[in-house]
C-alpha cells in the first residue's frame, strides 16, 4: 500500500484546536481516515497532513463520499473494528447518508466525522459557509448512528471522540458521528490539553445471558430430537468459529447461514445442509419446518424466516439469541417482522455459544438432516456463474487463503465452499446498491494485514452506481480483483416486472423496457483502465473465460487492481415469486 507523502516534516506543536482532533485519532488507534475533501474540515485536513505527517491516520482520498463510507463500512465488516471516515459538511454528509445506512442495517462499526459551519455566523463566508451550515447536522443521521455529537470546545471535542470510540465498538457495533465546527477547527489552542487515559475509555464487554437462562436453552437443545442453528452475525475470531462448529457437533444439529451476513460457519460442513439463504428457498424451507427447535444466534431476520407472511409457521420451539433489539427504533423497518420465540437471551451470540459448549459438557452427534441435492450444470453456449467460480478457484494455489468481498446471486457453495472467518464478508446491509466496489475495497485493505488476496463479484448495477471507488484502490495500492456478473439490465427489477406482468396478465415480453443497459453496452473494462486499473472484457463465450481469469489473478498477485467483464445472461425463465422479495 501506499499514501500521499507530505513535503518536510510534520509540525508536532499542538497549536490549533483541530491539531486536538488529529491527535485523537492517533490515539485511538485509527490507521486510515478516508474521505473526500471539503472546506468545512480544511483544518482537520491541514492537522492530519502537516501535524501529523499523513500517518496513523492515512487518508484514502475517495472521489465520491458514497465511497468514503463504503470503503469504511468494508474495512469494518472485515476487522470488527471501526475505521475513521470523514464528511464535507451537510452536502457530503449528506451524500453520504446511503453509506451509513448500510453499515447500520449490517451492525458495522464507522468513526465519523464531520464539520459544519462556522457556527459562530460573523466567521461565515458569504454564500457558501451559510448554505453548509446546519442548525442541526447530526440530526439527519441521528436514526442511523448510535452516537452523534458537535463539541464546542477542544476539551468537549476530546470527550466526544473517546464516548464516540467506545459505542462504536460495543455490540451491538454500528456508526457514530462526531460534528466538528469548522470555527472551532481553526481557532488556536488558547488552553492546556490534558490528555485522557484511554485505557479508562474502553468499550463495554461483551453481554453474557445469566446462568439461569444458559441452563433454560441447554436443557430445550437436549430434549430437541432435531435441532436447528440458525448462526446469523458472529465474529471474525477463530476461536467464535471453532465453538460454533463445536455445538452444531456436539447437538448433532444441522446449520443454516445467510448471505447476507459474512462467513460464520463453514459451508461444507456436514451440518450445513443447504446453501447460504439469500432470500429463501424451499429447501431451507423444508428443514425449518421439520425442526423441533431453532436457536437463532444473531440472525437478521428470525421472524422473517420462522413464520413469514402467508405461509405456515414454523412449529419448533425457538431460542433467540440477538442484541438487535438495542438499536431498533421508529425511523426504519430495519428490526424486521417481531418474531414469536419460546426464549429470548439479550445477549452476545458468540458468548453465549461459549456458555451453552460448557452447560452441555462433552458428547457427539450427527446431523439429522442430510445435505440438499446441488443443482446446477455446465453450458457450452453460455458463460455461468458456477463456470466462473470452478475457473477462479482453479487459478489459486490456495483458493481458501482468498478472501470473497461478497459474491453475486447464485454463488455455487459447493464450488467454492466458505472455510475461515475471513472467506467471505457478506452484502451491503441495508440494499443500498452501488456499494458493493466501496465495500470491496474497504475489505482489500483490511486483508493486507493478513496477506489474503480480496477478490469481489459484483452485479454490473451495482458497478456502474459506484465503480469509481477504484480509483481509491489504484491510487493507494490496494490489490483486488473485481469480477462483474454483466447482463446488461437492471435484472432484479427486470424479473420483479416479469411477475407484475404475470400476476396482471399482461405481456412478459416487455419487462426489459426501462430495465436494460444495452443498445449501446456500457464498456465496463474501459471504464476500469481509464482509473488505471487493468481491464479485461467483455468476455463473452464460455472458451475465453479460463485465460481472463489467469491474467486477473496473476495481476492481482502482483500487486495490481483488476476488472474482468463477464457477459453472463440469466437462465432462460428465471423468474422472481409474485411477493417481494
Amino acid at each position: 500500500m501506499e499514501f500521499d507523502k507530505p513535503a518536510g516534516e510534520p509540525d508536532d506543536r499542538i497549536g490549533w484546536v483541530s491539531d486536538v482532533a488529529a491527535q485523537m485519532l492517533r490515539r485511538l488507534g485509527f490507521r486510515y481516515v478516508s474521505l473526500n475533501p471539503g472546506a468545512s474540515y480544511r483544518g482537520l485536513h491541514d492537522s492530519i497532513v502537516n501535524h501529523l505527517g499523513n500517518e496513523r491516520p492515512s487518508m484514502l482520498l475517495c472521489v465520491h463520499e458514497d465511497h468514503a463510507v463504503g470503503i469504511a463500512q468494508g474495512y469494518g465488516k472485515a476487522t470488527g473494528e471501526p475505521m475513521a471516515c470523514i464528511l464535507h459538511s451537510n452536502v457530503g454528509l449528506m451524500h453520504g447518508m446511503m453509506g451509513i445506512f448500510n453499515a447500520w442495517c449490517d451492525r458495522v462499526p464507522i468513526f465519523l466525522l464531520g464539520a459544519t459551519g462556522p457556527v459562530d455566523s460573523a466567521k461565515r463566508r458569504p454564500w457558501v459557509d451559510w448554505i453548509h451550515t446546519a442548525a442541526d447536522q447530526g440530526g439527519m443521521i441521528r436514526n442511523i448512528v448510535k452516537f452523534d455529537n458537535q463539541p464546542a470546545s477542544a476539551a468537549a471535542m476530546i470527550d466526544a471522540m473517546c464516548r464516540a470510540n467506545a459505542m462504536a465498538r460495543t455490540l451491538p457495533k454500528a456508526p457514530v458521528y462526531v460534528c466538528l465546527d469548522a470555527g472551532l477547527q481553526e481557532a488556536r489552542l488558547d488552553e492546556d490539553i490534558v490528555w485522557p487515559d484511554l485505557a479508562k475509555f474502553q468499550p463495554a464487554s461483551e453481554p453474557t445471558a445469566t446462568r439461569g437462562d444458559i441452563r433454560k436453552a441447554a436443557d430445550m437443545l437436549l430434549a430437541a430430537k432435531s435441532p436447528l442453528i440458525c448462526f446469523g452475525r458472529g465474529s471474525r475470531r477463530q476461536t467464535d468459529w471453532d465453538a460454533r462448529v463445536a455445538l452444531a457437533e456436539r447437538l448433532g444439529a444441522v446449520v443454516m447461514t445467510d448471505a447476507r451476513t459474512s462467513a460464520v460457519f463453514p459451508t461444507d460442513h456436514r451440518a450445513h445442509v443447504a446453501p447460504p439463504i439469500g432470500g429463501g428457498s424451499a429447501i431451507n424451507r423444508s428443514i425449518v419446518d421439520k425442526a423441533d427447535l431453532i436457536l437463532a444466534l444473531e440472525w437478521p431476520d428470525l421472524g422473517g424466516l420462522a413464520h413469514p407472511p402467508g405461509v405456515t409457521p414454523a412449529t419448533a420451539k425457538i431460542i433467540n439469541v440477538s442484541l438487535d433489539h438495542a438499536l431498533h427504533n421508529g425511523a426504519h423497518m430495519v428490526f424486521q417482522q417481531t418474531p414469536a420465540v419460546d426464549l429470548f437471551l439479550g445477549a452476545s451470540g458468540d458468548m453465549v455459544v461459549h456458555d451453552l459448549l460448557e452447560a452441555l459438557g462433552p458428547g457427539k452427534g450427527e446431523p439429522w438432516h442430510g445435505p440438499a441435492p446441488v443443482v446446477g450444470h455446465a453450458d457450452p453456449d453460455r458463460i455461468t456463474i458456477r463456470q466462473v467460480a470452478d475457473s477462479l478457484r482453479a487459478c489459486f494455489d490456495d483458493p481458501d487463503a482468498v478472501s470473497l468481498s461478497t459474491v453475486c446471486h447464485g454463488w455455487p457453495n459447493d464450488i467454492w465452499p466458505f472455510r475461515s472467518p475471513l472467506a467471505y464478508f457478506g452484502k451491503d446491509g441495508g440494499g443500498g446498491i452501488g456499494s458493493g466496489p466501496s465495500i470491496a475495497v474497504g475489505v482489500a485493505l483490511a486483508m493486507q494485514d493478513h496477506e489474503r488476496p480480496t477478490v469481489t463479484v459484483l452485479g454490473d448495477g451495482d458497478f456502474l452506481m459506484g465503480g469509481h471507488a477504484l480509483w481509491t484502490a489504484v491510487h493507494c495500492r490496494i490489490p483486488m480483483l473485481v469480477l462483474i456478473n454483466n447482463n446488461r439490465s437492471y435484472m432484479n427489477d427486470e424479473l420483479h416486472q416479469d411477475a407484475v406482468a404475470r400476476d396482471r396478465n399482461r405481456p412478459v415480453e416487455n419487462r426489459w423496457v426501462g430495465q436494460r443497459t444495452s443498445n449501446p453496452d456500457i464498456d465496463l473494462a474501459t471504464f476500469a483502465r481509464s482509473q488505471g486499473a487493468t481491464g479485461i472484457g467483455p468476455v463473452r463465450a464460455p472458451s475465453e473465460v479460463d485465460d481472463a481469469l489467469r491474467r486477473g489473478v496473476e495481476i492481482l498477485r502482483n500487486g495490481g487492481v483488476c476488472l474482468i467483464d463477464l457477459h453472463i445472461d440469466p437462465p432462460a425463465g428465471r423468474t422472481v415469486a409474485k411477493r417481494m422479495q
